[in-house]
């Protein structure tokens, strides 16, 4: 029956350690629905363990017979070790936020105050998170690469004012555009239209 639990807390435990660290690098649809149903799993597991290693502590009277359980608190300091460091990345404070509207994909990049990114490739459910640093000079940014997934020419980018006309009103709204080195438009079908500007 150990070897059983041994067993159990090794593949839900390794299994929740691996989610935890893939989620940094790309989440789905259904994966509340996995991870609810795996911690439901861990704890019924964590519980069993906590009262047969107890059950075995009061014959034996051997620290070592909650070996099992010190086993599910490793995982669990792990797990949760990853998932704080996964969301401090996450919720670094916001230069300047950008999105992509692609009807059934999108791309969206968020640049921090401390000079890293988290690039946003999404379509139907899935998103996939690239980081990175990048530099920034006015309205100028250049990235520390030239593709990320199935895009180019990422190197160089511009903030530049797009008139954009609401009902025959016209206003103007700040995009970010592919340029070369000489600050020109690559394509004007890649624009990131920005949602969050907090230069000063």
């Amino acid at each position: 029956m150990k070897i059983l639990r041994l067993i159990l807390i090794f593949l839900v435990g390794g299994f929740l350690t691996y989610l935890t660290y893939k989620s940094k690098y790309q989440t789905f649809f259904f994966e509340a629905i996995i991870w609810g149903g795996l911690i439901l799993v861990g704890l019924i597991i964590f519980l069993w363990t906590i009262i047969k290693d107890f059950q075995q502590f009061k014959t034996e009277r051997r620290l070592v017979n909650f070996a099992l359980t010190f086993l599910t608190l490793l995982f669990t300091i792990i797990i949760l070790t990853i998932e704080v460091k996964n969301k401090n990345d996450f919720n670094k404070q916001t230069l300047l936020k950008v999105f992509y509207d692609g009807d059934y994909n999108g791309t969206g990049i968020d640049f921090k105050t401390d000079g890293t990114y988290i690039f946003d490739n999404s379509a139907i459910g899935l998103s996939d998170y690239t980081y990175g640093t990048y530099e920034i000079k006015g309205n100028k940014l250049t990235l520390d690469r030239n593709k990320i997934d199935n895009l180019t020419e990422l190197k160089y980018l511009e903030l530049k004012e797009k008139e954009i006309d609401y009902q025959n009103v016209v206003k103007k709204e700040l995009y970010l555009y592919h340029v070369n080195k000489n600050g020109e438009i690559i394509d004007r079908t890649n624009e990131y239209r920005v949602t969050i500007d907090n230069r000063k």
